[in-house]
């Protein structure tokens, strides 16, 4: 019987959703990063220019940060 050659499992990246409150108040997709860092900056700086409140999920839907417009 022949070995099965090893196959490296990838883990899963852990991926974060910017979504936007659009004018009819539902929840938007604006993007998508695997870098947390990089979700923050992104939210943040959406908020300011857009002037409407974004948020960060993690992969499990998981609110980790909320922007409110001024």
């Amino acid at each position: 019987m022949p070995s099965r050659p090893m196959v490296a499992r990838k883990t899963a990246l852990q991926s974060y959703q910017i979504e936007e409150l659009n004018p009819f108040l539902e929840w938007h997709l604006h993007g998508t990063t695997d870098n947390r860092d990089e979700a923050l900056i992104w939210g943040n700086s959406l908020c300011q220019k857009i002037r409407r409140s974004v948020r960060i999920l993690d992969a499990s839907k998981a609110v980790v940060a909320q922007f409110d417009a001024d």
